[in-house]
């Protein structure tokens, strides 16, 4: 720790406003990655090292929304120019806080408990607990002090929640020279969100301490120049270069432009004729080249694809090839036959026979660079060779090349997180169109259309979503014992119409959810792997034969030959099918999948859709089942009808020609009135028959309307009521014109009026009989309709009855009939956009009888 004299230190008590954020988030992302380039630069300018320090205070402060910090730098050489710094405490806190500190009540054997492992959150981040510090002092008082905190009061009082600020917690930063010593400590406190940081913000905070150890760095090289009082300028003027060229390289986004960036500037700085660069691949554990620099086209087409072995790379770090800090020197004669298995140049080696010179570096040796990410994992390796003198690197030289990719670490870190943001910005895409297709097809299904047609679409927003090349569909036929193709993607008309002559026994398929290897010994025998809920994956290599009908499926046969290419690569022989079940768990059909859009094994996410997808055909499959079903018991249900309405008018039709017979040999006038009451009863069951038949009709058929002529068609009503009652003596009165009125109906129009005629000769026992018809225009919101009134002069309805005497089955008081006839108007009226109520003929005297009104538009 420092002396107790005073030391030098800056105190910036007005804070930034604090900007708590979601690092993920673009705006965010774009801001740090810009601060982080503002501070490249200074350095690059070579500003003064406290002005720096400041600036980086500020940003984090604000960037993340910190409410204190204060650093100390412990490097001997620096301390002359910075020791402390404060940001965001007043001016008198700060001072009593570097009081204490500088006369060391906390000492060394603390600080080093503090950042030890327990403590460790991150690569140099660490968190100490309210608990764990209170714990720590009761030992010893004198190492705290009321100055610590904003509000001391509060030091003891209990946390609120878990992921609560408590007032005497504290993150540590570590400030690391190039050889992982501390030579500062940042401390941070009092987040703007009163809750504890995550680990992921910690990481981004980091990258701004590591922005600090290149300023400390920079300044010790100032430090150490000037006590030699006069070293190389190429040093200086080299390491000035470095920085010009990273303050560029940090705000670079793009991974594979930034990393040509790196390695064509490795060459031009440090004289290298060839640099590479690896990285490792979180999905394939392993290595993998980025960038070459330096090497032919050829050699860079083929290491496009090379996975280099974990153990393999870190042959090159191992501890006897270390040169500098983190510098690493592999020899020609060195590298064992697999290393060379991964040379981008394999067969380009010097003489391993010839004697060294002094400090020489030939062909095939390299130098190793490891760069790390904010968790202390390497990540990738820079590795320059070919040096243009022909020499190993002196130790500034390697230094500074250490410096230099310490700055590239810092830049890939940036562009990593740029391209996992803009990555999950289109993933986010991505999932919010798979959703809205989702939802549109779960919508389509909903409305029975063509089954046909909704396993295609199903296909194809599988291939538009998933990039899916070629896939099928097959749906269990059970009468016939077999699964049917019905929807096929990715083959030509032609092949399609082969590949659906193709059936498979329905015990191969129902086989498959039992995930296991079929023993019966037939072709049909495959090893299945259970990927998802539903989904099973059949590898090429359980293949034992193919039909010659299945080649079909194929249309590039050489490919079945070729061997697979890779772990986790798909193989034409391969295919997976999703079983789709009903909704008692039974195999109905299943989705084959034949050809991904990546040639990989699909994985989680992918199979999760494609199951969506194949629940939605389920569905579609039972919907058209069903409405199947309906359709065949409807049509059988309309037939019965049609024989039951023309039987029954038939045999009426022949009873009321024997009444007749019947009442001219009556001889007296109760005889022919019995007639009479039997006829009506006669001719009431041909309405009961034929109102039966058009409810039928108006449930079950398809509307069609045209336009229609109303006095047409109650001049037809008229006269067939009268017909049906010849008995009766009808009289209607009317002033109804043809081809004046028209509108939208079908030809069922003539049951709803027939049925308000007959209801009035029902209901009327007045001799004559009188009906009043008539027709006039009405307007409603600038819309033209015709009102139909019908009255007669019979028993009239009830007020009480009024609102549901158009009910199905509802009947008058007296009861004339089954109560169908008045609700089929209803229907009617309402099937042709209009409606109908009832009113009394005499106002407010119902006994006088009713008037039926009719609105319906015009047309």
């Amino acid at each position: 720790m420092a002396n107790s004299s005073a030391p030098p230190m800056f105190i910036v008590e007005e804070r930034a406003t604090p900007r708590p954020h979601e690092i993920g988030k673009g705006v965010e992302i774009d801001r740090m990655v810009e601060r982080l380039g503002d501070l490249a630069a200074m350095i690059a300018r070579d500003r003064p090292i406290a002005e720096t320090v400041k600036e980086t205070l500020g940003d984090i402060s604000e960037l993340f929304g910190i409410g204190e910090l204060i650093i100390e730098i412990t490097a001997p050489d620096v301390k002359p120019n910075l020791h402390w710094a404060t940001y965001g405490i007043p001016a008198a806190r700060a001072k009593a806080i570097v009081d204490n500190l500088s006369h060391e009540f906390i000492d060394d054997e603390v600080l080093n408990m503090v950042l030890s492992e327990k403590y460790r959150v991150t690569k140099n981040a660490y968190y100490v607990p309210s608990e764990e510090w209170l714990a720590l002092i009761r030992s010893d008082p004198f190492m705290d002090h009321p100055a610590y905190y904003r509000y001391p009061e509060n030091v003891k009082t209990p946390r609120a929640n878990a992921d609560i600020w408590h007032e005497a917690d504290s993150y540590k930063f570590t400030v690391r020279d190039n050889n992982g010593e501390i030579v500062g400590v940042l401390e941070a406190s009092y987040p703007s969100t009163g809750k504890l940081l995550q680990k992921e913000t910690l990481e981004h905070m980091e990258l701004f301490v590591e922005m600090i150890a290149i300023a400390v760095g920079r300044e010790r090289s100032h430090v150490a120049l000037a006590k030699k009082h006069a070293g190389p300028s190429h040093k200086t003027e080299l390491l000035e270069d470095v920085l010009k060229i990273a303050s560029s390289i940090v705000s670079e986004r793009d991974v594979r432009k930034l990393s040509e960036m790196v390695l064509a500037s490795v060459s031009s700085l440090f004289g290298f004729a060839r640099v590479e660069l690896i990285v490792y691949d979180e999905s394939d554990g392993a290595f993998k080249w980025r960038a070459l620099f330096g090497h032919s086209t050829r050699a860079e087409s083929e290491v496009q694809h090379k996975s280099i072995p974990v153990d393999v790379v870190f042959e090159d770090l191992a501890e006897g090839r270390k040169i500098g800090k983190f510098a690493y020197f592999t020899r020609a004669e060195q590298r064992t036959s697999r290393q060379l298995a991964y040379e981008p140049d394999p067969e380009e080696q010097a003489n391993a026979e010839l004697p060294r010179k002094k400090d020489e570096m030939r062909k095939g040796d390299y130098l190793a660079f490891p760069l790390r990410d904010s968790a202390g994992r390497v990540v990738g390796v820079l590795y320059p060779s070919n040096p243009l003198d022909g020499k190993i690197p002196d130790m500034a030289t390697i230094e500074t090349i250490e410096i230099f990719t310490s700055l590239a670490e810092v830049a890939l870190e940036n562009a990593r997180l740029s391209t996992d943001r803009e990555q999950a910005l289109r993933l986010g895409g991505q999932k919010t169109e798979q959703l809205s297709r989702i939802l549109d097809m779960a919508t389509g299904i909903m409305y029975v259309r063509d089954l046909d047609q909704m396993l295609d679409t199903i296909l194809k927003t599988l291939a538009r979503l998933l990039g899916i090349r070629r896939m099928v569909i097959g749906v269990k036929h059970a009468q016939e014992g077999v699964y049917k193709i019905e929807a096929l993607y990715g083959f030509s008309a032609k092949v399609a119409e082969e590949i659906k002559m193709v059936t498979y026994p329905i015990y191969q398929v129902d086989s498959i959810v039992d995930a296991r290897p079929d023993t019966r010994g037939d072709m049909y025998s495959r090893w299945w792997e259970k990927l998802g809920r539903i989904t099973y994956y059949s590898p090429a290599e359980g293949v034992k034969a193919i039909t010659k009908e299945e080649m079909a499926y194929y249309p590039d046969p050489d490919l079945i030959r070729m061997p697979r290419t890779g772990k986790g690569r798909w193989h034409e022989l391969d295919y997976m099918d999703t079983i789709v079940m009903d909704k008692m768990g039974s195999p109905i059909a299943y989705l084959e999948l034949l050809k991904p859009r990546d040639d990989r094994i699909p994985d989680a996410d992918t199979v999760e859709i494609i199951e969506i997808f194949a629940s939605l055909a389920g569905i579609a499959i039972e919907n058209a089942r069903l409405l199947q079903n309906h359709i065949d018991s409807r049509q059988e249900a309309e037939l019965y009808t049609d024989v039951l309405s023309h039987d029954i008018k038939n045999f009426n039709q022949a009873i009321l020609g024997y009444l007749e017979l019947l009442k001219s040999k009556m001889d007296t006038p109760d005889k022919v009135t019995i007639i009479d009451k039997i006829a009506e009863q006669v001719m009431n069951t041909s309405w009961l028959a034929s109102n039966v038949r058009t409810m039928s009709r108006v449930t079950f058929e398809d509307v069609e309307l045209i336009r229609t002529d109303l006095g047409s068609v109650l001049a037809d009503c008229i006269r067939s009521v009268s017909q049906y009652y010849p008995g009766r003596r009808i009289v209607v009165h009317h002033t109804v014109e043809q081809n004046t009125y028209f509108v939208l109906a079908d030809e069922l129009i003539r049951e709803l009026f027939t049925n308000i005629l007959t209801n009035a000769v029902k209901y009327d026992s007045h001799e004559p009989l009188e009906i009043d018809v008539s027709i006039e225009p009405m307007y409603a919101e600038d819309k033209k309709r015709w009102r139909v009134a019908i009255s007669d002069r019979g028993m009239g309805v009830p007020d009480d009855m009024k609102p549901m005497i158009f009910d199905r089955f509802s009947k008058a008081p007296k009861k004339k009939g089954s109560g169908m006839g008045l609700h089929i108007v209803k229907t009617l009226a309402q099937r042709y956009g209009g409606r109908v109520w009832i009113e009394d003929r005499v106002h407010g005297d119902c006994s006088k009888g009713a008037v039926f009104k009719v609105e319906l538009p015009a047309a």
